[in-house]
Parts: structure tokens; C-alpha cells; sequence
């Protein structure tokens, strides 16, 4: 896959520029350059350290601001908001949302009668869509002694935030039974790696596609339908769905054509 920019490049430059604000003011004699260099410089820092950790949620409000329209040699373009991906076809604009689906419970993990139902309810849910509607799934195998540590600390995080949830003069019941759910995920694949057995990582995600004459009535129409297709499956399939914007989006679109073909390339795609 080709290399692109990443919210992690931003990070670095950001953190490169703060570096060098800060020798070249370091050098000069004049005490105002002086103090204003370091004052950049030390903006410069926590900010390469926000967009590292949360770039998929700053750059597309810079570019949403700026009107910046990101365009691809492959012929699509990303929205300004990074929410939808747009290309031309003849006279007319397709525009794709997609929907990231957040598991907490596999298949293997539940009984016959389960299962059954899961699938009842999938199918009910996909009845009632009136356009087409993409979900797909990648599988792959993980390294155990990583990916056990990793479960550790999310495990961790998530029942401190629990903890403080619950400690809440208004506890949000929502919340509550969501970080519930991801504990509860967290340690069956924690007690399914103790028993021996190899973990899978799992990306899922849905993709949903509007036509218009203008790129703004296609991204409205892709819109509308991600929405509803984001609570039919939600309530259907008990899980959390979420929109899916900037790079997480775009990993979405690649994979539509290409999967990272290892699973060392895989980890590392899904961790950037």
C-alpha cells in the first residue's frame, strides 16, 4: 500500500518544528525572540502529543474548517469533515460513510440458542434496510504475548472508568452497561488465551453508499443512511456502532481493494 500521511507524520513535524523554534531561539542574544521561540516551542510539544493520540479527531476538524478537500491519484476524494469519501462516476457523485461495529461477544462464545438468535436478529435488522448495505469483516491471528498485555491495560482502563462512572452522583446507565460489556469482553479473551488458544484480531465495519447530481446531495444521502443503519444494527445486534472518519476511514476504503497480506503488516495497519 502506498505511503501516505498520517496523523503520526503530523505529530513528528509538529514536534520536529517545536525542536527547531526552540535551538534557533536558544541562540538568539535578543530576549523577546528569545521568549517567543520558547513559548512556540512549548505549545509545539503537547500539541505533537494531542495529534498522536487524538489526530483521527483533530485533523478532520482542521480540514472541515479550512475547507481542505483531500484528493487521491485513485480517483476519490475525502470531504473536508474527513467523514465520506466522494467520486465522480459519469454525471453523477457517490459517496460512501462508513460504520465501525464494535463486538463484545463472538460467535464461538455463545451457546446454540444464542447464536440462533443473533442471526434472527441479523437478518431482521438487514430486512428492514432499503438500500445496500457492505459489512465486512478481517480476521487475523495475533501475537499473544503483545496482545495479552494490551488486554491487560484496556482492561484496566476500562474498569476505572466504570469505577468512576458508577461513582457519579447521575451514573449514566448507558454507559454503564457499555463499559460493563467491554470488561466482560476483555476477560473472556484474556481466559480464552490462558486456555491455550490462539487470539484472533477482528475488524468489522459497514459501508453504505449515496448518489447525487452534486457531491454535497450524495454525502447527505450516504449520511441519512449511515444513520439508520447505524441504529438498526446497534439495536439488533446489541453492539456499538460508531462513525469511522479520517485515516480510520480511509483504512476502511483500502481494504476494500487490498488486505495487508501478513499479519505483522496487519497489526502494525490497525495500530497506526
Amino acid at each position: 500500500m502506498a505511503e501516505e500521511i498520517s496523523t503520526k507524520h503530523v505529530a513528528y513535524l509538529t514536534l520536529a518544528i517545536g525542536f527547531v523554534v526552540f535551538a534557533i531561539g536558544f541562540a538568539q542574544p535578543v530576549l523577546p525572540f528569545k521568549t517567543i521561540a520558547i513559548i512556540i516551542s512549548a505549545i509545539c510539544m503537547p500539541l505533537s502529543l494531542l495529534i498522536w493520540k487524538y489526530g483521527y479527531l483533530i485533523i478532520p476538524l482542521i480540514t472541515k474548517r479550512a475547507n481542505i478537500v483531500e484528493v487521491h491519484d485513485a480517483g476519490y476524494e475525502v470531504t473536508p469533515a474527513q467523514d465520506a469519501i466522494v467520486k465522480k462516476v459519469g454525471n453523477q457523485y457517490y459517496a460512501s460513510v462508513f460504520l465501525h461495529i464494535k463486538m463484545y461477544k463472538s460467535v464461538t462464545e455463545r451457546s446454540a440458542e444464542e447464536t440462533m438468535v443473533y442471526v434472527d436478529s441479523f437478518e431482521r435488522a438487514i430486512a428492514q434496510i432499503k438500500f445496500p448495505v457492505k459489512i465486512g469483516t478481517v480476521l487475523f491471528a495475533r501475537e499473544i504475548g503483545k496482545y495479552k498485555e494490551d488486554i491487560e491495560t484496556k482492561k484496566y482502563v476500562a474498569i476505572q472508568r466504570l469505577q468512576r462512572e458508577r461513582e457519579k452522583a447521575e451514573p449514566d446507565p448507558i454507559t454503564i452497561d457499555r463499559l460493563e460489556k467491554e470488561v466482560a469482553m476483555y476477560e473472556a479473551q484474556l481466559a480464552r488465551i490462558s486456555s491455550g488458544e490462539r487470539p484472533l484480531g477482528l475488524i468489522a465495519y459497514a459501508m453504505t453508499t449515496g448518489v447525487g447530481i452534486t457531491k454535497e446531495a450524495a454525502v447527505a444521502v450516504a449520511k441519512n443512511q449511515a444513520a439508520e443503519l447505524k441504529t438498526l444494527l446497534a439495536n439488533a445486534l446489541n453492539v456499538e456502532v460508531s462513525y469511522l472518519y479520517g485515516e480510520d476511514m480511509k483504512k476502511c476504503y483500502e481494504m476494500e481493494a487490498m488486505i495487508p497480506p501478513t499479519t505483522k503488516e496487519m497489526e502494525k495497519f490497525v495500530e497506526e
